[in-house]
């Protein structure tokens, strides 16, 4: 009984982690495309920079567009790592959590700008379970000067990354190096 008991431990343990790391990289991409993302860039400025930089003057207009419009990217990217994992000979149920889980990151982002009523029971529930990302959560993200809180899939991340200034300390560092600051809207 304790193997199967540390068996399920391990396992809870290791579903965490491949959430939280799944929400981080919802946190990177986000802040990257937020700070350095150009709409000049070759496809990912129509497809991924426009759409963003829309998204922050008017935050809902996303929640207006198909599931497709909204994931395709994280899809394309979760999906393309998933099928290099699997021709490498690496696949571990984690791998197939973490790239479906991101490739669903944009659509948690969405819910978090719908109410309870578009959203339906199951996805409020999560909401205040904590599960996914609440509208109170991401909310932070969207006050100006719109700096903090990039995590889109949970609750936790953002007010330790928050708390830290992450992503601040990232773009000095940026700047330090290349001399480039973050993009302004």
């Amino acid at each position: 009984m304790n193997d199967l008991f540390l068996s399920i431990l391990l396992t809870g343990f290791q579903i965490v982690i491949v959430i939280l790391a799944v929400d981080f990289a919802s946190g990177v991409l986000h802040w990257l495309e937020d700070s350095y993302g150009k709409p000049s860039w070759p496809i990912l400025g129509k497809h991924v920079i426009e759409p963003n930089i829309l998204h922050h003057f008017k935050p809902r207009a996303f929640t207006k567009t198909s599931v497709w419009s909204r994931n395709s990217a994280t899809m394309v990217i979760c999906g393309s790592l998933m099928a290099m994992v699997v021709l490498l000979g690496c696949f571990h149920w984690m791998w197939l959590l973490a790239c479906s889980l991101g490739a669903i990151s944009n659509e948690i982002h969405c819910w978090a700008h719908r109410s309870p009523r578009e959203n339906g029971k199951f996805i409020t529930f999560l909401q205040r379970m904590g599960l996914i990302q609440s509208r109170k959560a991401h909310a932070r993200h969207h006050t100006d000067p719109k700096k903090q809180s990039y995590c889109t899939v949970t609750n936790f991340l953002n007010p330790i990354l928050d708390a830290v200034q992450f992503f601040g300390r990232m773009e000095r560092g940026i700047f330090l190096v290349t001399g480039k600051g973050r993009r302004k809207d």
